[in-house]
Parts: structure tokens; C-alpha cells; sequence
């Protein structure tokens, strides 16, 4: 499959796992990403897409521990599957400018699932909950699906 019908296919199931994930009581920001060559190809989520652009992926915080963390964790291969739990992969940076921004949109805790699509192209689901849900209640909801939440993307 090429990278055009990868993208097309992964914006389709994006789109319905995010609509299924956003039904949740639990869930405030969720998102996909598409990674070819360390780069992210292509984004979708919850509405928050114009922050995400602005704080993120070309914008003020593009070159942030969270977002280098993120790209270097989707370097896997073909068939690979990994989970991040992203409250103990930031403890290391004390002076996350992202936390503060994040937690002005109610997005708190959060937990990505990364699958490798081929040796060059990797996917990332990112989901995160509220101040209201502690970071053991979030995990014991969202944990249990990885491997549902994945098969939305079975045919990338």
C-alpha cells in the first residue's frame, strides 16, 4: 500500500475511533498521528486541531520535550506495538511550557498507543481525560482497549 492510500484509510479510521473515544465521559483531548520519515504526514482530532497546530506540531512548542519524546517513541518497527503513559514520561522535564497550556484546555493525563505500519511509518493514538479523573482511574479505563482501539487502524 502506498503512503497515499495509507493517509486516506488512516484519516477514515482516525475519524471513527475518535468518535467513539469522544463519546467517553472520561476523554477531553484525542488525537491521531501519522508518522513517515519522523515527520508527522498526517493529524486528526477531537476540535482541537488549530491549537494543536498552533502549540505544537509547527508552532511555539514544536520543539519541546513532549514532542520530541513523541516522534522519537514512533521510530518502531513494521508490526510493533507500544504503549505511553505520558504523566511518568515527562516527570524529567521540570520546565514543561506544554503542561501549562494543556491544562488551561482541561487536558491532563494522558496515554498513547503506537503501532508500526512499515519500517519507515508509524501511527499514534493520544488520548487524555480532565482534572476530574485521576491518573489510575484514567488507566484503568483506556488500558484495557489498546488493543480494540488499534484494530480500527488493522487495515493501514
Amino acid at each position: 500500500m502506498d503512503s497515499k492510500e495509507v493517509k486516506f484509510r488512516f484519516h477514515s479510521s482516525s475519524i471513527e475511533v475518535i468518535k467513539f473515544l469522544d463519546k467517553l465521559e472520561k476523554t477531553t483531548y484525542i488525537s491521531t498521528l501519522l508518522v513517515e520519515n519522523n515527520d508527522i504526514s498526517a493529524h486528526q482530532s477531537n476540535g482541537y486541531a488549530d491549537w494543536d497546530n498552533k502549540f505544537y506540531y509547527g508552532g511555539k512548542y514544536k520543539d519541546s520535550l513532549l514532542i520530541k519524546i513523541g516522534i522519537e517513541l514512533t521510530k518502531i518497527e513494521k508490526g510493533d506495538v507500544s504503549t505511553v503513559i505520558w504523566d511518568e514520561a515527562l516527570k524529567a522535564d521540570i520546565n514543561n511550557l506544554i503542561d501549562q497550556q494543556r491544562k488551561e484546555h482541561n487536558i491532563y493525563h494522558g496515554i498513547s498507543f503506537i503501532y508500526g505500519i512499515k519500517s519507515n511509518m508509524s501511527m499514534a493514538l493520544n488520548i487524555c481525560t480532565g482534572r476530574e479523573t485521576s491518573q489510575k482511574e484514567f488507566e484503568n479505563l483506556i488500558l484495557p482497549m489498546r488493543f480494540a482501539l488499534l484494530n480500527y487502524f488493522k487495515d493501514l
